[in-house]
């Protein structure tokens, strides 16, 4: 083995340590992992652990560098995502709005974008609408049989459903996302869903 080889493993796994860290709820350890890494996936994790610190405007900034560089529909759905989770609704909004022209013609893109239109559409009160895309998520991860996406679906219409107050259908949405969280190996998702309702 070269050691260039040697070298894309250990960065390789560093990499996944950091996203297993992450998982855990241990930003800063998954932080610490990744600065100094100037690979576009190091980076692109470092945002993510920012962004659970609460450091938007730091997680912003690396996002809007990596979607500049690369012009990946990912990075830009990460602005879109540190945008809400700051509080930047409309400007989160119009982030994914963009996303959405720029997909491939993917379920689990298209799923995962959907998503977040109908949660931040959720987050400033548009009942109908928020509804409507949330719906178009789920059938769209469960055309990508993808158990995350399918899982993440089902919670916002658990949300929806709780806000309200349509309670026969937040315990469906509810059940059926922690079965899902479960068979995706993510049992911090069910978790949180549990605390929901």
């Amino acid at each position: 083995m070269g050691k260039g080889s040697r070298k894309k493993r250990r960065e390789e796994t560093r990499l996944a340590r950091a996203w297993a860290l992450m998982e855990g709820g241990r930003f800063q350890q998954a932080e610490a992992l990744l600065q100094g890494d100037p690979s576009p996936e190091a980076r692109f994790a470092l945002g993510y652990a920012l962004a659970f610190q609460g450091r938007h405007e730091e997680a912003l900034a690396l996002y809007r560098a990596l979607y500049r560089e690369s012009g990946s529909h990912r990075a830009l759905h990460q602005v879109g995502m540190v945008l809400r989770m700051a509080g930047r609704l409309e400007e989160a909004l119009a982030v994914f709005e963009e996303e959405a022209r720029r997909l491939p013609p993917d379920p689990l893109a298209r799923s995962v974008n959907l998503y977040e239109r109908g949660y931040t559409r959720l987050l400033l009160g548009e009942k109908g609408e928020s509804l409507a895309f949330l719906r178009e998520s789920l059938a769209e991860a469960e055309a990508s049989l993808d158990p995350r996406a399918q899982a993440c679906a089902h919670r916002g219409l658990l949300e929806w459903s709780l806000r309200f107050g349509q309670e026969e259908e937040a315990q469906r949405h509810k059940e059926a996302a922690i079965r899902l969280f479960l068979k995706a190996g993510d049992p911090q998702g069910a978790k949180e869903v549990e605390g929901l309702a």
